[in-house]
């Protein structure tokens, strides 16, 4: 670096009126390098010649593809009036002699300190444009994520927008998004990237301890950062050691003082964190933690809409609604759908036995074991009173009835309190089936069919099934 000389003449380098300074680089070496990718965006300065001895370096090729003209003889790039600057890194005193020597160019010879000088300027003005640009993208994703957090359609997608986000931002590849469930007491992972390959389970759960990693997060309204988690003492961090996490950062995500949950960045290798991915971390941290806690709000609300306050079971309501959704597409996709009513037999017999809330209590076993013992894509909803009603969809009135007799002998064994106060000594349920196609083309038919096989079933003594096609072909 001591070898290096600026000769000047012409133009100040702070030209008012901007002029383009053109630059001699007498040299192919590590500095010729370098001052080819300072100066390659600099708008005020081109480099307009490289002299080399050697054909075969960086700076040689970096130049030809740069379209600067070459020189394998240093002293015509001197000789070439249209340059207004010359640097010499190549060290060479016989080079810096020459430069002395006479008038062989008009320029004013900086000294090795002035250079060394510039040459630090410039790398100091490219660091802090690099600075400028990566500030610049961290600010338009964390502008991205809050525009997307306000459009997100629901939890999952809100969670996983901000696991996106904080991957982006830290340029890492793993991560988990746990919330807190206060009633219970618990963190539970409700989103996480790169972990589930390493052993990581979904929706792994576990409780709040005293003095634990989990509740040191929370207490801080900063990220908890550990670097290497096998120097870790303070806490227990096997758990994250068996599926090869090494360090972390966890940011607590809290609203109005409530904790909604933590979020993870992982590394499975040692990592120091910025200051500036903690900051930017926590500014993301204040943004997830207020769009989870609407998501969440939204959807409870959601929930009670469409929920019977009781037995937690869709109500009446979207009962309707979505019978007259799935009748349609059965139509489209040519397949059945079956409705079973369901009718809690002498029930009045026990509310007048034993109370109200004791009847409520039975209403919400058997809205449990309704709920268990449906299929997954089955609707199982609170019709009104004693009444529940199962959608079963994409079933014929054979998958329907198997489904129903399974239920009808799980609700006989249950044990309920008091049932044997109950005529027959057991609390029971009767049940009535109708299909579509073959039973009737509409929602309205379907729950008047259902409705009458339920009134069968009660009538031939209760605590069976009744297919509307058996009494349908009855009265014909």
């Amino acid at each position: 670096m001591s070898g290096i000389h600026i000769f000047q003449r012409g133009a100040s380098l702070a030209d008012n009126n901007r002029r383009i300074i053109l630059v001699g680089v007498i040299g192919a070496g590590e500095g010729a390098s370098f001052l080819l990718e300072i100066l390659r965006d600099n708008p005020e300065v081109r480099i307009a010649g490289l002299a080399y001895r050697s054909e075969n370096r960086w700076a040689v090729m970096e130049a030809w593809s740069q379209g600067i003209a070459l020189y394998n003889d240093f002293r015509k790039l001197v000789e070439n009036d249209e340059i207004e600057m010359l640097v010499d890194v190549t060290g060479n005193p016989a080079v810096e002699d020459y430069l002395r020597e006479g008038e062989k160019t008009k320029s004013q010879l900086l000294s090795p300190l002035g250079a060394m000088l510039l040459w630090r300027l410039l790398d100091e003005q490219k660091k802090m444009e690099r600075e400028m640009a990566k500030n610049l993208a961290e600010q338009e994703v964390l502008y991205s994520a809050g525009v997307m957090l306000a459009s997100a359609a629901n939890t999952k997608q809100t969670l996983d927008l901000i696991m996106e986000s904080a991957l982006s931002i830290t340029g890492m590849s793993a991560g988990t998004l746990a919330l807190y469930d206060e009633e219970k007491g618990i963190m539970q992972i409700k989103a996480s990237v790169g972990l589930s390959k390493v052993g990581m389970p979904e929706n792994y759960e576990w409780e709040l301890r005293p003095g634990g990693l989990t509740g040191h997060i929370l207490s801080n309204s900063h990220p908890t950062v550990i670097t290497d988690l096998k120097n870790e003492k303070a806490f227990d961090t096997s758990r994250l050691e068996r599926i090869g996490v090494r360090s972390l950062i966890a940011t607590p995500l809290k609203v109005s003082g409530k904790i909604v949950g933590i979020l993870y960045v992982d590394d499975f290798s040692p990592r120091e964190f910025s200051d500036r991915e903690k900051n930017i971390l926590s500014l993301l941290a204040l943004q997830a933690a207020a769009a989870i806690d609407k998501a969440i709000l939204l959807e409870k609300a959601e929930f009670m809409a469409v929920t019977d306050g009781l037995t937690k079971l869709y109500n009446h309501r979207y009962f309707v609604r979505t019978l007259e959704k799935e009748i349609r597409r059965a139509e489209r996709y040519n397949y059945s759908t079956t409705l079973c009513m369901i009718d809690v037999d002498y029930f009045k017999n026990y509310n007048d036995t034993f109370g109200h809330q004791r009847g409520n209590h039975v209403l919400t076993t058997l809205a449990n074991l309704l709920r268990l013992s449906a299929r997954d894509t089955d609707i199982v909803a609170r019709y009104g009173g004693e009444e529940f009603a199962i959608i079963f969809t994409q079933a014929n009135l054979k998958q329907a009835r198997d489904v129903s007799e399974r239920i009808l002998k799980e609700v006989y064994e249950t044990a309920i309190q008091g049932e044997e106060k109950q005529p027959g000594g057991k609390l029971t349920v009767s049940m009535g089936l109708a299909t579509y196609p073959e039973d009737t083309l509409t929602p309205v038919n379907l729950i008047e069919y259902a409705d009458r096989a339920l009134y069968v079933s009660k009538k031939m003594g209760r605590n069976r099934i009744t297919n509307f096609s058996d009494i349908a072909d009855m009265a014909s």
